[in-house]
């Protein structure tokens, strides 16, 4: 499987690739056993980003993003890499992308900052991208669905639904994207698992580096239960609301 490494290898693979976590996942582990030729290799990830179509986008992201955080361990080069080309790359997504773009850029961005992936820099890159795309791109979407909906003005039931409806409307994007990284996360606990049984077998299981990784994907999972739990709850609060201006007989006109 990892072979040896070109540029036009790599360009194959990252145009066949999907957004399923067996082809983010075996990718990844093809770029992160070639490490030595990292340099090559977001170069190249960066390049095929820039001509990718706005669906291919998305799984090329989470491919930095699995690079990224299973690369870190076994040295740097990728992180000091993915910096170089990574700012360029989120803002012409953010500018141009669609909204499964935009939002995976966003969250990705969180989780990077969260973990640190970038050291001080991850705060650099949210300041960059986050603070002045993130109020007037809610604030316009925002403008734009209200007034697709005609609503009596009396502060009432409808008034409430039609909040309610945003709130759950805005959130699919990154329920979608936080259904793919939940996935992400879980395949590669199982993939520790039977790295494990073979290290073990081997006699030459690290034990704390293994830890470590389940206590990050732990970490991930936890987040993504969170969210989307927090997410039906809006689902539930809708659904109540929509019942409650049935039974009182107001409509949308």
């Amino acid at each position: 499987m990892n072979g040896a490494y070109t540029s036009q290898i790599l360009s194959d693979k990252l145009t066949k690739l999907n957004n399923s976590q067996q082809s983010i996942e075996t990718l990844s582990h093809w770029c992160i056993f070639h490490r030595k030729k990292a340099k090559q290799v977001v170069e190249t990830w960066g390049k095929e980003f820039a001509v990718a179509s706005k669906d291919q986008q998305v799984p090329l992201l989470y491919l930095a993003n699995d690079i990224l955080q299973n690369s870190r361990r076994k040295g740097l080069e990728f992180v000091n890499e993915f910096w170089k080309v990574l700012p360029a790359s989120l803002k012409g997504a953010l500018e141009s992308g669609d909204e499964s773009v935009r939002t995976t850029a966003f969250r990705l961005i969180d989780i990077w900052e969260d973990r640190k992936v970038f050291g001080t820099f991850s705060q650099s890159l949210r300041e960059e991208l986050l603070e002045k795309e993130t109020p007037s791109r809610l604030e316009n979407h925002g403008k734009r669905l209200r007034s697709s909906i005609k609503i009596k003005k009396d502060g009432g039931i409808l008034e409430k639904v039609a909040t309610a409806y945003l709130t759950v409307h805005e959130g699919v994007p990154e329920e979608e994207s936080t259904l793919a990284e939940c996935s992400i996360a879980i395949s590669r606990v199982e993939s520790l698992g039977r790295e494990a049984g073979s290290q073990i077998g081997n006699g030459t299981v690290n034990e704390t580096a293994l830890a470590d990784e389940l206590q990050q994907q732990h970490v991930v999972i936890s987040q993504c239960i969170e969210f989307l739990e927090a997410s039906e709850a809006n689902r539930t609060k809708l659904a109540s609301l929509l019942k409650e201006a049935l039974h009182d007989q107001v409509f949308f006109i």
